[in-house]
């Protein structure tokens, strides 16, 4: 996993690096530089253009400075602005000014009056005026640049993060005045305010660019937040012996009470099987039980006949899946809070309908058992707790939820977030916009529920889980488009996303 470090870890970061490293600020730099210019030719044709630098007096500053002398001496026409805080350099901006070769780097250094250049639509500016360190608003006439920059008709690429955003809660910021950027280059980790909804109009497109800071060096520095990365899930995959054939199976069981949603039940046996669980029961309205059979032979169908008898025997199931086609009226309700029992204490997994019914009585939150798992998106979230001014104050509350009642809590969006009780959250970049299609809970609910049925921890099997199905997402849009993505598509590439993470 990749941590999110804030403004103030980074600082402790970069100075163990160069304790343990023997990585100095000066060699840092230019890595970041060289690292920096690489992105950039990725995205931006740079040729015939007039490349535009602004730099703060801080670390981000000194980053500035570099990419401009690494872009200049590439040929590139570079104008740089540095303007100091008090008349005063950090240390590492200094150095690298001090450096610069003033016979044939265009630096013009600001004090006090500012002359704004002439910047045409085919340009492009680099904004390095502050970096994940800021805490207070931008005033002064750091306002005024700032909208100089974001009137302006060229691209915007900032530098670490869009000056004067915070790196982590801009609740309390001015966010008018806030770098707009088409694009955000981080360096060793990604800022927490990058994903988040709110936050998309300042940061753009992102990316993070690792500079090659050991995990010795990082060793020590406690973080609530965490990026998913596919090497780390490859490590959490089980091993599957030769002779585990032989071994007793775990279950994993789907219950569907009202008629008509036998096709996302279906979807999320489907992605359970896909998913590795080898048993699966299903019970289901008995008009629905013999073509959900006959579709589907590897489930195990029960109908409301067998309910008692299944449901004396829970204890068996390694999870119960509450979910769409369970039923949202009070006989639901009533059903929902009798499996709520302290006799059951294997992990629920709630979705959809399950959902739904938590929202109508909270009180069913204290009874959930440890370890069970909450798929919520933004506005079922909204439904339950009532409406949030920010993604930043609805992770919080959905940290707070996970604390509170010893569950997980799978915040769903476009960067989704399983929240741990620890206090912890792992945010997921991997989907697109295809996620958002008929069905592509069911699919998640039923990877998840794939995963417990094996055996696997919640916290692994919600992260492993969203993961895989986002992988599925992005391996379809590589072939065909995002727009053409349904649930169907996303179960039948799950295969090739194991493939993919058991190849890292």
């Amino acid at each position: 996993m990749q941590k999110i470090y804030s403004g103030k870890q980074l600082d402790i970061l970069y100075a163990q690096a160069a304790q343990l490293d023997k990585l100095s600020a000066q060699d840092h730099i230019e890595r970041a530089a060289v690292a920096f210019e690489r992105e950039l030719l990725r995205h931006y044709s740079l040729g015939g253009r007039s490349i535009y630098v602004f730099a703060g007096a801080g670390r981000c500053g000194a980053y500035a400075l570099s990419i401009a002398q690494t872009l200049s001496r590439r040929g590139h026409t570079v104008f740089a602005y540095l303007f100091y805080r008090g008349g005063k350099l950090s240390p590492e901006c200094e150095a690298v000014r001090e450096r610069l070769p003033r016979d044939t780097f265009r630096l013009e250094e600001v004090f006090t009056d500012f002359t704004p250049p002439k910047i045409a639509s085919g340009d492009l500016i680099i904004d390095g005026l502050f970096g994940a360190d800021l805490q207070t608003p931008l005033s002064a006439g750091y306002i005024e640049l700032v909208k100089f920059l974001n009137e302006s008709s060229a691209p915007i690429v900032s530098i670490e993060i869009p000056s004067g955003l915070f790196a982590e809660d801009n609740s309390g910021n001015k966010l008018d005045n806030v770098i707009c950027a088409e694009r955000t280059i981080a360096f060793d980790s990604p800022k927490l305010a990058f994903f988040f909804r709110e936050n998309e109009p300042y940061v753009g497109a992102w990316s993070c660019l690792s500079l090659g800071i050991s995990p010795q060096a990082q060793h020590g520095i406690d973080t609530a937040y965490y990026h998913v990365q596919d090497a780390a899930l490859s490590l959490a995959l089980q091993k599957r012996p030769r002779f585990s054939i032989e071994l007793p199976r775990e279950k994993a069981l789907l219950l569907t009470y009202v008629k008509g949603h036998i096709g996302k039940t279906l979807l999320s046996a489907r992605a359970a099987f896909r998913a590795g669980c080898s048993e699966l029961h299903a019970l289901v309205p008995t008009e629905e039980a013999l073509s959900l059979s006959l579709t589907l032979p590897e489930l195990t169908v029960h109908t409301p006949s067998d309910e008692a008898k299944l449901l004396t025997g829970i204890n068996a199931y390694r999870t119960v899946v509450i979910g769409e086609g369970f039923g949202t009226d009070e006989e639901a309700l009533h059903l929902l809070e009798s499996l709520l029992t302290p006799s059951y204490s294997r992990p629920f997994l709630l979705e959809g309908d399950g959902i739904a019914l938590l929202s109508s009585d909270r009180k069913l939150l204290k009874k959930l058992p440890k370890n069970s798992i909450l798929i919520a998106s933004h506005l079922e979230m909204d439904a339950m707790f009532g409406d949030f001014r920010s993604d930043r104050e609805r992770l919080e509350r959905a940290l707070e939820l996970a604390r509170e009642c010893d569950i997980y809590v799978i915040l769903r969006g476009t960067y989704s977030a399983v929240c741990a009780p620890t206090g912890t959250a792992f945010f997921d970049t991997t989907g697109n916009t295809g996620l958002q299609t008929q069905g592509a809970s069911n699919v998640l609910a039923g990877v998840i529920a794939g995963l417990l049925g094996q055996g696997y921890q919640s916290i692994t099997a919600a992260v492993l889980g969203l993961h895989l199905v986002g992988l599925s997402a992005e391996l379809y849009a590589g072939r065909y488009s995002e727009r053409s993505l349904t649930a169907t598509s996303l179960i039948d590439l799950l295969g090739e996303a194991y493939h993919q993470l058991e190849a890292k």
